[in-house]
C-alpha cells in the first residue's frame, strides 16, 4: 500500500504544512494542516465554516483549562461528530471534532483556505514520514536502522514529541518537534545557558495569539544534523507551555530548523529518525 501524498505550505508567510483531505459523507475536498504540536484529546480540528458546510450537529462552547500553544491562552471550541475523513490512506468514520473560531481566522490570516487541521490523537497509531524536500508525507514510510533512531517522550500531561537536542554545543536540552512551528523557539533560561545573545526584538503568533519575542542567531543539533539558525526566537512562553504539558520544554523546533530534512516519526515505538539535506541550490 502506498502512502505518499503531496504537501505544500499554507502561504509564504504562514509555511503550515497542508495535505488534502476528503470531508464527510460526500467526501469534500479540504486543506488539513499536519501539526504535531495539536495535543488535545480530537483527532481532528475543524473550522467553523467547514462544519456550516456539512451541517454537523455542535455542543455549546467549551473552554480547555490550558493550551501547549504560543500565543495568550486556550482556545473555545464546540464538540461535533464527522462521519467520515480521509487523508491518503488514512481513513476515520464517527470521528470526533473540535471546531475552532481560530482555524477560519488562521484562514484570513494566511489568505488561503484551511479546512482542519489533525495532530496527535489523528497520528499516534502511525510511523510516517516528512520529506521536507520533496514535500512528501508517507504514511508507509520504511523503519530506518535502529543505530540511527532518536528515542523521544511524551509529555505527560500532553503528548508533545520530546527529544534531546543541543544549542551552541551546550545542553542537552529538551526540545519539542512542533510540524505547526514555522520558527524554532528558546526558553530564556536555555539560551542562557547556551550563550545566545539576544540581538532583537520581535513577535511570534501561534494558535493562542501573538507574544512578544526575543531574537537572537544560534546553532541546534539533533542527533547527525546541526543547522546554524539566524533569529531563533527566545520566549518566556515555554515555561507555560512546559507546565501544561507537565514536562519541562527548554525549546521548540520549528520549520526552520526542519526544512531540508527527512524526519520519520514512529510514535508507536517512540523513535524518530532525522535526515539533512542540503537547501535547494544549497551549500
Amino acid at each position: 500500500m502506498s502512502g505518499a501524498i503531496p504537501f505544500d505550505y499554507a502561504s509564504q508567510q504562514a509555511p503550515l504544512i497542508v495535505v488534502e483531505g476528503q470531508l464527510g459523507e460526500q467526501a469534500e475536498r479540504g486543506r488539513i494542516v499536519v501539526d504535531t504540536g495539536a495535543t488535545a484529546p480530537f483527532p481532528i480540528f475543524l473550522s467553523v465554516s467547514q462544519a456550516q458546510r456539512l451541517h454537523l450537529p455542535l455542543s455549546d462552547d467549551v473552554t480547555p483549562e490550558s493550551s501547549t500553544a504560543i500565543g495568550g491562552g486556550p482556545q473555545t471550541y464546540r464538540e461535533g461528530e464527522l462521519p467520515a475523513f480521509s487523508i491518503g490512506p488514512v481513513k476515520l468514520e464517527h470521528a470526533k471534532v473540535a471546531v475552532l473560531p481560530m482555524i477560519d481566522a488562521m484562514t484570513r490570516q494566511v489568505g488561503t483556505p484551511v479546512d482542519a487541521i489533525v495532530g496527535y490523537q489523528f497520528l499516534r497509531n502511525y510511523r510516517f514520514s516528512i520529506d521536507y524536500v520533496a514535500h512528501q508525507i508517507d504514511f508507509a514510510a520504511a523503519i530506518g536502522r535502529d543505530a540511527d533512531a532518536l528515542p523521544f517522550s511524551l509529555g505527560q500531561k500532553k503528548p508533545l514529541i520530546l527529544v534531546q537536542a543541543t544549542v551552541n554545543g551546550a545542553g542537552p536540552f529538551t526540545f519539542e518537534i512542533d510540524t505547526g512551528a514555522t520558527v524554532t523557539t528558546l526558553s530564556p533560561d536555555a539560551a542562557e545557558r547556551a550563550g545566545v545573545v539576544a540581538t532583537g526584538d520581535g513577535v511570534l503568533g501561534g494558535a493562542g495569539g501573538t507574544v512578544a519575542v526575543r531574537r537572537g542567531d544560534a546553532r541546534i543539533s539533533l542527533g547527525p544534523v546541526s543547522y546554524d539558525l539566524r533569529n531563533v526566537s527566545i520566549s518566556d512562553r515555554l515555561s507555560a507551555i512546559s507546565s501544561a504539558a507537565g514536562s519541562t520544554v527548554d525549546g521548540i523546533l520549528g520549520l526552520d530548523f526542519l526544512y531540508r530534512t527527512r524526519l520519520t516519526i514512529d510514535y508507536p515505538g517512540a523513535k524518530v529518525w532525522i535526515v539533512g539535506a542540503p537547501p535547494p541550490g544549497g551549500q
